[in-house]
């Protein structure tokens, strides 16, 4: 009864000019004063809250389709699943709340104020964002406007065991051509992943295990891969431009064309590693083991090779007998006979 009641627009929201409007879809309600008020799960498609005060409300799961809330003033407001697709924020002010699962698909964000907003599992998808200011605000499987995922802020999700192919981590789908932008995936158990042609920029991989997965023709610009293990894994023709690979292991790492153009590659493992056709302009490499190591020229670099060295054997002492003095015997002179 009571939600019908709200349906009914029985709240009424008090008006700068010191009259009243009725919250229902539709209505005039511009620079209302709604600061804290309590308007979750209401009907209000198409009304008009342009410069309106609902810092702190709680808007949650309410219809704002189509609404109008330029310039509002939302900090610290709930809008815990709120419905705003094809609503207009124009330079709002939404500092600190709380979005998750807001739906702002197609909506006119232009010079919205998100700083400190939780934006996990919002949908931005159409949505314009020019001048939009996000200031530590929190993104966690959030849906861009070009359809990618950004995880950048997800608490590291450590799946039980092995991650099979399909399965989800954060947000990203563990599949060929996947898109997971900013992708969380610390520590995940990710062997032999096919994950050839995903789009993996800035995710977050460091400590990883990535024992033969397939990373060919990947995105993975501006990746964390520190302490990665990618042993045997196929890096073909991926792009690591500016990743932090330092101190990963690379042991017979296919690498050949790849794009490691200012990749951090300090302490990193490579031997056995094929570098064929790779480009490690400006990458940094103090530090990195090359042993059986295929260079982009096709040279063979082994100057970190651990050379074993053969025992030398200890002199062996051969007891001589001794060599008896030899005595010369003297003979007497002969005697010879007078005459």
């Amino acid at each position: 009864m009571k939600k019908l009641l709200l349906g009914s627009a029985i709240l009424f929201a008090t008006m700068g000019s010191s009259w009243a409007c009725t919250l229902k879809p539709n209505t005039n309600c511009y620079q209302a004063l709604l600061s804290g008020e309590k308007m979750d799960q209401l009907d209000l498609h198409g009304i008009l809250l342009s410069s309106a005060d609902m810092s702190k409300a709680n808007l949650s799961k309410s219809n704002l389709t189509r609404a109008n809330l330029n310039e509002a003033k939302l900090q610290g407001a709930n809008l815990t699943g709120t419905d705003l697709s094809y609503a207009t924020l124009f330079f709002a002010n939404l500092t600190g709340a709380n979005l998750t699962g807001t739906n702002f698909s197609n909506a006119g964000l232009k010079g919205v104020n998100f700083s400190e907003a939780n934006l996990t599992d919002t949908n931005f998808s159409g949505a314009k964002l020019e001048e939009a200011t996000f200031t530590k605000a929190i993104f966690c499987r959030t849906l861009m406007p070009n359809g990618m995922t950004n995880s950048a802020n997800c608490p590291a999700e450590k799946a039980a065991g092995q991650v099979n192919d399909g399965q989800t981590v954060n947000g990203c789908v563990i599949a060929p051509r996947s898109v997971c932008l900013n992708a969380s995936l610390v520590e995940a158990n990710l062997g032999s992943a096919n994950l050839a042609g995903a789009q993996l920029y800035m995710a977050n991989l460091a400590q990883a295990n990535l024992f033969k997965a397939n990373l060919g023709k990947a995105n993975l610009t501006e990746a964390n891969l520190a302490r990665a293990n990618l042993t045997r894994a196929n890096l073909s023709q991926a792009n690591l431009t500016d990743a932090n690979l330092n101190k990963a292991i690379l042991r017979g790492a296919q690498l050949g064309r790849a794009n490691l153009n200012g990749a951090v590659m300090l302490n990193v493992d490579l031997t056995d590693a094929d570098l064929s056709g790779a480009n490690i302009s400006e990458a940094a490499l103090a530090g990195a083991t090359f042993c059986n190591t295929i260079m982009p020229d096709s040279r063979v670099n082994n100057s970190s090779c651990v050379v074993e060295k053969a025992a030398i054997a200890e002199p062996v002492k051969v007891e001589v007998a001794p060599i008896p003095p030899v005595v010369q015997e003297v003979k007497a002179p002969a005697k010879t006979k007078r005459k």
